[in-house]
């Protein structure tokens, strides 16, 4: 049976069984815009081109369009008996009125969601460190290279889900089967309320957070007093506003500059939140200075921080 591979942007999950990939298709796992290839060598194709992988949408969404329009004309109708033409313009205008206001609402609370995820995230950063006086690597590997475990698996304990982490085989590398079924599990700490992707193409919950690979990286063995530019003037992770990775991932970490600021794309307008190595959380415009933005990603550089 050929094995099959999905491409997402610069990310590429298989192999993949048919029978699995039909799964993910189902799951609402694999975008239309997705690139699939069968087999080992070929060209990837979009998955709306593949017949019968995507499910069809044509007859529910008719189906489902025309109830509401029904009761939207009926709606209209009765706003126009009772209250004429004049009301109608009223009620536009109120509607142009506040919709702006909603939005910016919304948007509002969810930086604040993520502001407070990553809150969580340093106090369980900062409650490893207390246990085992060092800060989680960014991931572990052997000797040989083999990737382990990710910094966002080692601090499970410490943001509430210490069971999960009982299940991790540690003995075994991420990729083992038993813990891939673990690191499917979608876990709200780590996931951003305005990012809409949540999987892998292969189906691995992601992590809309990201270490900083200055700070924490492959066997990394930060501490404290290794922060000789100071706590606060330090970045230890942040939101990311593409190119995510499961939580599960041991490469799951980056430089702050690829992810924030000028030419990045940030999850929020204007910029994106940043945790720095004494717990706090700052929203960081994406017009920071780079210089300023490389000197909170090293630890010990010697930098001299302003005002940011």
């Amino acid at each position: 049976m050929a094995n099959w591979y999905v491409k997402r942007g610069s990310e590429t999950a298989g192999p993949l069984t048919q029978q699995r990939l039909k799964e993910l298709a189902t799951e609402g796992r694999i975008k239309d815009t997705d690139l699939i290839r069968k087999g080992e060598d070929g060209s990837f194709i979009e998955a709306h081109q593949i017949p019968g992988l995507l499910p069809d949408e044509d007859f529910e969404t008719v189906s489902s369009s025309r109830e509401p329009a029904t009761k939207n004309n009926k709606s209209t109708l009765f706003i126009i008996a009772v209250l004429g033409g004049g009301g109608i313009l009223v009620v536009l205008v109120l509607m142009a009125l506040l919709l702006p206001a909603i939005l910016t609402a919304r948007d509002a609370a969810r930086r604040s969601h993520s502001k407070n995820n990553l809150k969580m995230i340093a106090i369980g950063i900062h409650n490893y460190h207390d246990t085992h006086s060092v800060f989680p690597p960014g991931g572990t590997a052997r000797t040989d290279g083999t990737p382990y475990h990710s910094w966002q698996t080692y601090i499970l304990p410490f943001v509430d889900n210490a069971p999960l982490y009982n299940r991790v085989d540690f003995n075994e590398p991420w990729s083992a089967p038993h813990n891939q079924t673990l690191f499917q599990l979608e876990l709200p700490v780590y996931l951003n309320p305005q990012i809409e992707d949540k999987y892998t193409p292969a189906g691995l919950a992601l992590s809309h957070y990201m270490a900083n690979e200055k700070a924490l990286n492959e066997n990394s063995h930060l501490r404290i007093r290794n922060i000789t530019d100071g706590t606060s003037n330090t970045i230890l992770a942040f939101e990311a506003g593409d190119n995510f990775k499961a939580w599960g991932d041991p490469t799951n970490f980056g430089n702050p500059v690829d992810y924030i600021g000028s030419g990045a794309k940030s999850a929020f307008r204007g910029g994106s939140h940043v945790m720095l190595g004494d717990g706090a959380v700052r929203f960081v415009s994406e017009n920071i200075d780079p210089g300023v933005l490389e000197a909170l990603s090293t630890p010990a550089g010697g930098e001299i921080v302003g005002e940011f």
